[in-house]
């Protein structure tokens, strides 16, 4: 991932996880790196496991999700802002 290219990435990513959220009707406010990886897939969004870490490092600085170790390899991310510019 270049810097040129990493907007469009987060855009899509932070998307996707609004997404993921709406569609389970606020019964869940987090999703797994995984889920969230095998939508961004399905999806057509082919981004590497290291991008979307770095991705997801951007957005919880910027303070739109939080991110928390579950096991050693897997992440927990919970929506912080429903709001993007």
């Amino acid at each position: 991932m270049t810097i040129w290219s990493r907007l469009p990435d987060i855009n899509i990513t932070i998307e996707t996880i609004k997404k993921i959220i709406e569609e389970n009707k606020g019964k869940i406010d987090q999703i797994d790196e995984t889920t969230l990886l095998h939508r961004l897939s399905k999806e057509e969004k082919q981004i590497s496991q290291t991008d979307l870490t770095k991705i997801l490092l951007i957005l919880e600085t910027l303070g739109y999700i939080s991110v928390q170790l579950s096991t050693k390899e897997e992440k927990i991310i919970k929506l912080l802002k429903k709001e993007t510019r």
